[in-house]
């Protein structure tokens, strides 16, 4: 009987997942959620303006707009109703009236397996989390209100608890945060948007629980030894 093979249309490389020596029980749930991680990593400065593929969303995923400090918003549950509202979600924090023309400048990725105050780990969620900070630009020149998001680097000043300031015009951008859960087959199963000030800084204090996204990538690559799996390939040229 032929052994089951995962393709990855971004390398065209197979690999095999039959039982080979020395392979531990997790090392598939892991190379799932490398695979989604790393499209995830393509598609976060164009989240809300369209749908990540279907792929890599759990049937059951779920969309948490601001639950600190707005709990009334509902929650909203499966992969029709999460893609609706993630590319409306702007006008809950009413910054960015143009739905559908926000790109976001992403300021750090982080995976961590600490638990979040503002962001209690799922039932059927694995430890790992991935925590996104980004912002989007509250100008209202060129492209529209949210048409070109801040860049952090762009002689804005950044701090916890404030948002980042636009160059011209002195307009407030919305600094936000974004914690991707997953299931045990590495795709997304909830997805949390809440404000810098509500989530903290929560970096401080977990040390090595905490790592850089490449860095988490980088790290299963290795892992894998001389035979990387197909998401992780091509990360350490």
């Amino acid at each position: 009987e032929p052994q089951n093979r995962y393709f990855d249309p971004s390398n065209a490389t197979l690999s095999t997942t039959g039982g080979g020596p020395g392979k531990k029980p997790g090392d598939e749930n892991n190379v799932n959620l490398g695979k989604t991680l790393r499209i995830l990593q393509d598609h976060l400065p164009r989240v809300l303006q369209s749908p990540l593929p279907q792929e890599i969303l759990a049937p059951n995923i779920s969309l948490h707009l601001f639950p600190t400090t707005h709990p009334h918003l509902p929650t909203v549950s499966g992969r029709v109703a999460y893609t609706a509202a993630l590319w409306t979600s702007p006008i809950a924090w009413n910054r960015l009236p143009l739905v559908g023309n926000v790109r976001l400048s992403i300021i750090s990725e982080r995976v961590t397996k600490q638990p979040l105050h503002f962001a209690p780990l799922h039932p059927g969620a694995v430890p790992e989390q991935l925590v996104v900070r980004w912002c989007a630009s509250g100008k209202k020149n060129g492209g529209g209100v949210g048409g070109a998001a801040a860049s952090p680097s762009s002689g804005a000043a950044t701090s916890e608890g404030e948002g980042v300031r636009a160059e011209d015009g002195g307009d407030k951008a919305f600094t936000g945060l974004f914690v991707f859960q997953f299931d045990a087959e590495g795709r997304i199963l909830s997805h949390t948007i809440e404000t810098v000030q509500e989530g903290g800084d929560w970096e401080k204090g977990v040390g090595a629980k905490v790592v850089g996204l490449t860095d988490w990538l980088l790290g299963g690559m290795r892992r894998q030894g001389d035979n990387p799996s197909p998401a992780f390939e091509g990360l350490g040229k």
